[in-house]
């Protein structure tokens, strides 16, 4: 089973978003598989949790609840190959998450670093398709006002039996102080 973490975005600004994203679609037709979870910034690449994933969701759990609310800064709008997604500024506090996560799963679970974890860039994808279709997408949503600072003020773990987009389903929210 894998497992995926991410900070979620707040409800509003994710149902504007996703109304934008799916307006600018209507005539490119672009995979929305994306839309299948919430609005998020991703912690780390999802990984295989095997037999240990009950384990590893209940010690994630406990860990992500002890963090405090904290903002995030929305840089630009990003197509990196075949992925649309919006890039979140380097920040401190992600970064040491990010890494605190990287290390305690090492540490109590032997799971390993993925490569894309050693140069992680924090996002929060729109769209996953072809390159011609996200290009189109991405002239269209240019204009797009991003809000500049936005609250984190819950996780959210997701789990899937093939890793692949489209396959996770959330199976815990945790709310922080």
């Amino acid at each position: 089973m894998y497992i995926w973490i991410g900070c979620k975005l707040p409800e509003d600004f994710e149902a504007e978003l996703r109304q934008c994203c799916l307006e600018a679609n209507a005539d490119v037709g672009a995979d929305t598989v994306a839309f299948s979870l919430p609005q998020h910034i991703s912690l780390k690449i999802s990984f295989d949790a095997g037999e240990q994933t009950q384990q590893i969701l209940d010690f994630l759990s406990r860990v992500l609840q002890k963090e405090i609310k904290f903002y995030v800064n929305l840089e630009s709008l990003e197509q990196t190959g075949n992925i649309l997604w919006l890039t979140v500024q380097e920040d401190p506090r992600l970064r040491r998450l990010h890494d605190h996560l990287d290390r305690l799963l090492l540490e109590e679970f032997s799971v390993k670093q993925h490569p894309y974890d050693r140069d992680f860039k924090f996002h929060s994808t729109l769209f996953i398709d072809e390159e011609e279709k996200l290009r189109r997408l991405h002239e269209r949503l240019r204009p797009f006002p991003l809000p500049r600072r936005l609250p984190v003020e819950d996780f959210c773990l997701g789990v899937s039996e093939t890793g692949k987009a489209g396959d996770y389903r959330v199976v815990r929210h945790v709310k922080i102080s």
